[in-house]
C-alpha cells in the first residue's frame, strides 16, 4: 500500500474576482460545475444568490 507524498507547501490564497467581471452588466449568469448548472443572481438589494 502506498501513501501519497505529503507536502508542507502552503495553499495559495483564493483568487479574487470582482462580480462585475463575471456578470459583465447582466443580472444573472449560469455557472457550470461538475456537469450541473447553477444560476448566480443579483437581487434588487444588490446581493448575490447562487441557485442550483
Amino acid at each position: 500500500m502506498t501513501d501519497a507524498p505529503q507536502t508542507n507547501a502552503p495553499e495559495p490564497p483564493p483568487r479574487h474576482i470582482e462580480s462585475a467581471a463575471l456578470l459583465q452588466g447582466a443580472r444573472e449568469i449560469v455557472i457550470e460545475h461538475a456537469g450541473q448548472c447553477y444560476r448566480l443572481l443579483v437581487t434588487k438589494n444588490d446581493k448575490l444568490i447562487l441557485q442550483k
